[in-house]
């Protein structure tokens, strides 16, 4: 079989994330397996560390990481980090490579009759589409189970993904006990995550770019016996390494933003298919007393 060399940190993640789920014909030994994901996890780290540096953190020999290397397509461990050194820069000028090629496009490269807002429904239309050709019900029952038998739910989102956490914990806090948003500004993330314990549900949100924080959330959790349930825009995404519970939803867009439209659809699934599996009583009982003190407050108009 021809060798395959991956050209971006996205392909190796694709490639890792295939071979982890056997579906790609080259095998990876356990303690492989967890020196290439403890990579793609640290790729600052990665960029900049020797060969000798990644082999002693991994306890492993130097000769191992050449030959990881070899395996992943490189003439050497050199090319590797080339890889992922090439990564980091390119992260640094995401959103400024993002605008101009919105720019070079301009707003009406895609039709002349069509204006810029014509452009963004059609993009956000097609993220729709592609996320409803992949979405997988079973992992949607999944997350509902999740939650019905969870202790408490913890929902994170950080940056531009903090707009969909909150949205998603705003309507489930209306259905269901104890539901907390953590990392929000005036809390510490790593105080929020002490909290958690066995039998609790933490839902994370990410999309690329991905944020450190919240993938180390996931990686924390998963440790703590905590379940992870994760929303984000590919299965080999960053954060799906820490648990093969996930929805995905596609975000494609030449903007310098991510295109949200489609992961709010799965996630008004989400709470619609909940409210189908919760008990109706409970619920009456729960939207009943948030309205009473809505109410009382008269806080709508």
């Amino acid at each position: 079989m021809k060798s395959f060399t991956p050209n971006s940190i996205e392909e190796l993640q694709r490639l890792y994330f295939s071979i982890r789920s056997g579906e790609h014909a080259m095998r990876f030994t356990e303690r492989n397996l967890a020196v290439l994901k403890r990579m793609l996890d640290e790729p600052h780290e990665t960029a900049t560390k020797s060969i000798s540096e990644i082999a002693r953190e991994n306890g492993i020999n130097i000769s191992s990481v050449t030959r990881l290397a070899q395996k992943l397509g490189f003439s050497g461990f050199p090319g590797l980090r080339n890889l992922f050194r090439r990564h980091v820069q390119q992260r640094k000028r995401f959103y400024s490579q993002q605008v101009r090629k919105f720019l070079e496009k301009g707003p009406d490269a895609a039709d002349d009759k069509s204006g810029l807002l014509q452009r963004v429904i059609e993009d956000e239309w097609s993220n729709v589409m592609l996320m409803a050709d992949t979405f997988e019900e079973v992992q949607l029952r999944r997350a509902v189970n999740l939650i019905i038998n969870a202790r408490e739910i913890h929902i994170i989102g950080l940056r531009s993904s903090y707009a969909l956490a909150y949205y998603l914990s705003f309507y489930m806090k209306m259905i269901h006990s104890g539901v907390s948003l953590i990392g929000r500004a005036g809390h510490t993330l790593a105080e929020d995550l002490a909290r958690l314990q066995s039998g609790d549900l933490l839902i994370a949100i990410g999309v690329n770019p991905y944020t450190r924080d919240t993938v180390e959330a996931c990686r924390i959790c998963r440790e703590q016996n905590v379940d992870v349930f994760v929303i984000t825009d590919s299965p080999s995404s960053p954060l799906t390494n820490e648990t093969k519970n996930y929805l995905s939803v596609s975000i494609q867009g030449d903007y310098f933003f991510s295109p949200i439209a489609a992961a709010v659809i799965c996630i008004e699934t989400l709470l619609s298919e909940l409210v189908n599996q919760l008990d109706d009583s409970v619920l009456h009982d729960r939207l009943s007393h948030a309205e009473k003190i809505l109410d009382r407050m008269n806080v709508e108009i």
